[in-house]
């Protein structure tokens, strides 16, 4: 039976030293500190209520952030590894843990967490007062964001590892039934859903009349919002579990046989593409003029967003699973390496690094000033 377990212990605070703290180990303290002092910058427009940001999945937000390293004001740890982002409503940070929970947490407090089948890898959703998530027991649930209570949910033929993307009162998702879903916001029911030649990973992105997603068959595709009705296909070189990115008139997204494609928007015509030396799961992030994203090949990349020319490469000391957090001025990302990072992102030369205690795989939420992200060792984590 799922069941919802109102908590309401405090959590245990930690905070490090501004300086190189990148290489020490975790310093806890028993009391929480103040925070440094806000930046003179308007943080209004840092809305991160699902993965990626946005319907259109940029993974960028128009506001600059401070340039030192942050302090740790919160964290909270679940009983098993967290491999989902945090998405931020209202004050509010919801994650998903292979605990098999749904966790609504309030900085000092969980306000709520729900129950399900099987653990939780697809990324929370919260649009108007509702969080829809997936989970690996096939369901696709709708929860009172405020209480935790269930709406309504609904089964699939397989596991759920997309993230939902909402938008046209619409949930589209994918499942590794093959499935691409598009559900009633009201009630769950099924508007369409549209049959592809394997599991559907990636998150689709939602941009003018279409939603676009990729599969592991290979294929980006582009359907009709409100009917399902096939735009067009385009074969990559192997599976897609990157989720991909729509501005600029174009598809931005990469692909297992270690290419980031560019395509039209309009009619899926290749624009360009950019190789890496490995896998590409991460799903970029898009300025007007730049394209961010990690490769198993342990490096980070910027590439002309016009182009696909080289703008910058970082190496990291592991793979990066972990979607980019894009702003004005710092790419935030983690790294198979333990760390979280936060580069110029002009010129990629490294602002500061976190290590926690294992991998970070998750993509950080970044809400007002402040930086969430999870990792593997269990842990949500809140800078500011």
């Amino acid at each position: 039976m799922k069941k919802i377990f109102l908590v309401v212990t405090v959590l245990s605070f930690m905070m490090v030293s501004c300086g190189d703290a990148a290489t020490k180990k975790e310093e806890k303290v028993e009391d929480k500190v103040s925070a440094p002092a806000e930046a003179e910058v308007n943080y209004e427009n840092a809305v991160w209520n699902k993965f990626k940001a946005n319907t259109r999945n940029t993974s960028h937000i128009d506001v600059n952030m401070k340039m030192e390293k942050p302090a740790f004001f919160m964290k909270y740890k679940t009983n098993a590894r967290i491999s989902t982002s945090p998405s931020i409503y209202d004050g509010v940070a919801y994650i998903g843990s292979s605990d098999k929970n749904l966790y609504a947490i309030n900085e000092s407090k969980v306000l709520w967490s729900f129950e399900v089948g099987d653990d939780i890898r697809s990324n929370p959703t919260v649009v108007d007062g509702v969080v829809y998530f997936g989970s690996s027991d096939k369901f696709m649930y709708a929860l009172d964001a405020k209480t935790g209570e269930l709406k309504w949910k609904f089964e699939t033929g397989d596991l759920i590892m997309s993230s939902p993307n909402v938008a046209n009162d619409l949930v589209y998702f994918g499942s590794y039934d093959g499935y691409c879903y598009a559900l009633n916001t009201k009630d769950g029911t099924v508007n369409w859903k549209f049959k592809t030649g394997d599991a559907v990973y990636a998150s689709p992105a939602v941009g003018n009349s279409d939603v676009y997603f990729g599969s592991f068959d290979g294929h980006m595709y582009a359907l009709d919002q409100l009917t399902g009705e096939l735009k067009w296909k385009f074969k990559a070189g192997d599976a897609i579990a990157s989720s991909p990115a729509v501005t600029n008139g174009k598809i931005y997204f990469g692909s297992d046989d270690s290419y980031l494609y560019a395509l039209d928007r309009i009619d899926g015509n290749l624009i360009w593409k950019f190789k890496s030396l490995q896998v590409i799961n991460s799903s970029p992030a898009v300025s007007e003029n730049s394209v961010y994203f990690g490769s198993y090949d342990y490096s980070f990349y910027s590439i002309d967003a016009n182009t696909g020319i080289l703008n910058w490469t970082f190496q990291t000391e592991g793979p990066i699973h972990s979607s980019p957090a894009l702003t004005n001025n710092i790419v935030y990302f983690g790294s198979d390496d333990f760390n979280l990072y936060a580069l110029n992102a002009k010129d990629g030369k490294e602002i500061w690094r976190e290590k926690v205690g294992d991998r970070v795989h998750s993509s950080p939420a970044i809400h007002k000033g402040m930086v969430f992200f999870c990792s593997f060792d269990n842990y949500l984590y809140g800078m500011k």
